[in-house]
């Protein structure tokens, strides 16, 4: 072999070993940067699970009362924590649950479209805090009444916002855009 031979030889070789090098050492930071990026689930369910337990804190009295069957007292009690506290989702919740057990259907109703509005979470299949099912059932229940009261009063603004409020609501459940 002649001398360009082997510094050719040799420089190929010392181009396959960098090049091999560089690669080991590319994965190798691949490997860290994937380590390092938090998973994506866990942050969600960690957010999730921080919701729950705070609206679980803020609104335990309200929810020590209608446990208890005390429906008035934990809507007033709800009604001044919302003054102090500001309006939130979960208390639009709370608020449609309490209105429900006392009987007056739109205005559950409507609470729940505020708390929809408010958050869209609450009719998001795929998050904890969906309720579409509980809003579902409600609309069952309040969608003949509510027809039978427009015929009975067809003037009357109440009902035709609580109807609009049903209609808004199915679609958000169906997966609609606002």
């Amino acid at each position: 072999m002649d001398w360009i031979h082997r510094i050719t030889v040799a420089a190929l070789s010392l181009l396959v070993l960098v090049t091999g090098w560089m690669l080991v050492q590319h994965e190798m930071a691949r490997r860290e940067a994937a380590a390092s990026v938090p998973d994506t689930a866990q942050l969600l369910k960690r957010h999730y699970d921080q919701i729950m337990a705070d609206n679980a804190r803020i609104y335990a009295q309200v929810i020590s009362l209608q446990e208890a069957g005390e429906y008035q007292e934990a809507l007033d009690k709800l009604k001044e924590l919302n003054k102090d506290r500001g309006e939130s989702a979960w208390g639009y919740v709370l608020e449609a649950r309490l209105e429900n057990k006392i009987g007056h259907l739109a205005r559950a109703i409507h609470a729940y479209r505020r708390a929809v509005e408010k958050d869209p979470d609450y009719v998001d299949k795929n998050t904890p805090l969906f309720v579409g099912s509980e809003i579902m059932d409600i609309i069952t229940v309040s969608r003949g009444k509510l027809n039978r009261e427009r015929k009975l009063r067809p003037g009357d603004q109440a009902i035709r916002t609580a109807i609009n409020d049903i209609y808004y609501l199915q679609r958000r459940i169906a997966g609609g855009c606002e």
